[in-house]
């Protein structure tokens, strides 16, 4: 039974002499296996709290993290707790607590995972061709503790000397892919908890005898790339070219220092499909700093060509369309939307004034739960009839104000002259009728 404890306050009334009698220390733990430590104090009647880091997860004989997946009990005055199945989120510091904080002993718990590791690009198969320029393999090491080590090695031969290793060791850069290049190619990682294994095989195909040279191409599917601070960032672009294209990632016109504190998380990884290429970047947990411009430059001795993409976690530029005098857009952004700003400038203006920018309030109904906005308003209620200006439009989040659309658009609001024209035809005609009628009498 738990004795009488404030739990939220972290407080217990108990006698200020009481004492564990057990050291603390630091325990190595494997993932999957069990691991109980034992608290031993001189006055066991005095209640006993179990935290992990600051917050609690037992008193006495009741578990209060009922999803933790502990178990606790009393054997005379030594505490038992059991962590039932050791997960790694369970490395943390582990104290055992009496009357007041200070009056405790920490058990640090270091789990150690066995590596997981993937292979990037994922297609177990790469088809690669003669003459193709910085053919990149990553090895992603997704779990581990300690932090195991990462050996890139070929089957049924050595690892060919130009092949470069980059990332402490776990990616593989082949300069210029040729024919001794072809075969299967293991990505291993191993630490003291165990070991983890994955496979690639690289098919290289000659180049077609005869073949044409062709200037190179680029393209990507999307302009803007809605993207979530703290979070991993993939997009990529397609190209093509005859000799074969080499391929450089710039942010914001530079080429890319992965060696950059924004891009130590980054990756870069090449693929070929059927008749085209193509390299995909991911930036881990990406943040604020890495918001911009991206370049996809595909270059050969024929010319360069580039392809941009921008990627930000603040809203994207608008895409505007006009009916009448009712203006659509749609805003790309995952965190939430929390105001549109709707500017106008008379046709002939150079800029848009603060004085013409009104704010539009979002509704619940602009978002479905992805990362596409819309909203509409009357114009109407923002702009005099017969006049020709162009409006322009921009959305906020939590990061702040995003761009504006690509073009400003053209908007011309029409008198409404019918129902006033109508209305004069028949007070002229009632005041022809009565003009005749005194004529006559």
């Amino acid at each position: 039974m738990m004795k009488l404890v404030l739990i939220g306050l972290g407080l217990l009334i108990a006698s200020t002499t009481a004492q564990i009698r057990t050291k603390g220390g630091t325990l190595i733990a494997k993932e999957g296996e069990a691991l109980t430590l034992r608290c031993e104090v001189e006055d066991p009647t005095i209640a006993i709290i179990w935290r992990k880091n600051s917050d609690v997860v037992a008193v006495d004989d009741e578990i209060i993290d009922t999803y933790g997946g502990y178990e606790v009990s009393m054997e005379g005055s030594t505490s038992v707790f059991t962590i039932k199945r050791v997960e790694p989120i369970n490395s943390a510091n582990y104290s055992c607590a009496l009357a007041e904080p200070e009056v405790s002993v920490t058990f640090v718990i270091k789990v150690q995972v066995k590596p997981l590791v993937l292979i990037s690009p994922d297609t177990g198969i790469y088809h690669a061709r003669v003459g193709e320029k910085n053919l990149v393999i990553t090895c992603h090491v997704k779990e581990g503790n300690p932090k195991p080590g990462v050996v890139w090695t070929k089957q049924t031969s050595k690892l060919p000397e130009d092949i470069k290793q980059e990332h402490g060791r776990a990616r593989i850069v082949i300069p210029e892919v040729k024919k001794h290049h072809a075969g299967k190619y293991n990505c291993l990682a191993e630490n003291v908890a165990g070991m983890d294994r994955a496979t690639i095989d690289i098919h290289v195909a000659e180049p077609l005898q005869g073949e044409r040279e062709e200037k190179p191409w680029v393209k990507n599917e999307d302009t803007f790339i809605p993207v979530r601070k703290n979070q991993n960032a993939s997009f990529w672009c397609t190209y093509d070219g005859t000799p074969v294209p080499q391929v450089e990632w710039l942010f914001n016109g530079y080429k890319i220092n992965f060696n950059d504190e924004k891009f130590k998380k980054t990756s870069e990884t090449a693929q070929r499909l059927n008749g085209y290429s193509k390299s995909t970047l991911t930036i881990g947990d990406i943040t604020e700093e890495a918001f911009g411009d991206y370049a996809c430059r595909i270059s050969n001795k024929l010319g360069s060509v580039i392809a941009v993409v921008h990627v930000s976690g603040r809203p994207g530029p608008p895409q505007l369309s006009l009916d009448e005098s009712e203006l659509s857009w749609t805003v790309r952004a995952f965190d939430k939307i929390l105001e549109y700003q709707l500017c106008h400038r008379l046709e002939n203006a150079d800029h848009f004034l603060p004085e013409n920018c009104n704010s539009v309030r979002v509704k619940k109904s602009d978002n479905n739960g992805d990362d596409k906005w819309t909203h509409s308003v009357d114009l109407g209620s923002f702009l005099e009839h017969g006049q020709k200006y162009q409006v322009q439009l921009k959305a906020r989040n939590a990061l702040g104000w995003g761009s504006m659309a690509k073009d400003a658009m053209s908007v011309e609001l029409q008198r409404v002259q019918k129902e006033e024209t109508k209305g004069s035809a028949i007070i002229s005609a009632i005041s022809t009728l009565l003009v005749t009628l005194i004529y006559l009498f």
